[in-house]
């Protein structure tokens, strides 16, 4: 079935890595899978399964609390990329869409994520993006998502905080993959693209995305408007859309 094409016109893009932009969970199972050998108390698999979208740190904290070192955890996590980054690769579309957003003559978007500094400005490198400068990782927030904090940070960054009285003037977009991801960006007032690479169409529904797209080939930049301080998101594909988020064309 063809779908039509839609576009969002937004103030702000804030955007998770793993799962998202980069496909990492090969990696970060192959990392849990070896901090779990000489562990015998440690359920690898457990871990690998519920914690996608956590922080290693809050993830090691509750399983493994003896290591619970924030020098310790960025240590491990820093070295993922080299040790692992074989198993890793860019989420369809990622590198396009983020060089897209790059070129516009303001910077209108951010990063969110639960991976450690160190670990996701590798992972930047490793599919040769420039950062944007709003960078908020694991290091950056006390309360790691499904908490909001990642992603109010990110919004506030931009200069578009949560308007309670006023939400139209101050629309964000979260592209995610994850159900802590999902819940830390609809607690931070954000409308969610969610990215089926990890989870599936009906998972990702029931967790309350508002577009659910298959990758981030189907999704271009169509422009900035400096007047209203919005770029446009042209969703050429898509496997869902509330009927609710047309209020933002």
């Amino acid at each position: 079935m063809t779908v039509q094409k839609i576009s969002l016109k937004v103030n702000a893009c804030l955007f998770d890595v793993d799962g998202t932009i980069i496909i990492s969970q090969p990696a970060i199972a192959a990392f849990w899978r070896d901090f779990g050998k000489d562990k015998p108390y440690f359920d690898a698999e457990h871990v690998i399964n519920i914690s996608h979208g956590w922080r290693t740190y809050d993830a090691i904290a509750k399983f493994a609390p003896d290591y619970a070192s924030e020098e310790y955890v960025n240590k491990l996590e820093g070295a993922i990329p080299e040790k692992y980054g074989e198993y890793s690769v860019e989420v369809p579309g990622a590198v396009k869409l983020c060089n897209s957003l790059n070129e516009l003559p303001k910077e209108k978007w951010a990063v969110a994520t639960s991976g450690t500094r160190d670990m996701a400005q590798k992972w930047f490198k490793y599919l040769h993006i420039k950062r944007p400068t709003n960078f908020i990782t694991a290091n950056d927030v006390t309360q790691g998502k499904p908490y909001p904090e990642p992603y109010l940070k990110g919004r506030t960054g931009l200069g578009y905080p949560p308007n309670k009285e006023h939400p139209e003037l101050s629309k964000v977009v979260v592209f995610e993959d994850a159900p802590a991801g999902i819940a830390a960006g609809k607690a931070a007032d954000c409308k969610i693209i969610g990215i089926a690479t990890t989870f599936d169409l009906d998972f990702l529904k029931e967790k309350g995305c508002d577009i659910i797209v298959k990758n981030l080939e189907s999704i271009s930049v169509g422009g900035y408007d400096a007047k209203t301080d919005e770029v446009e998101l042209v969703f050429n594909d898509y496997l869902y859309v509330k009927d609710d988020i047309q209020q933002w064309k």
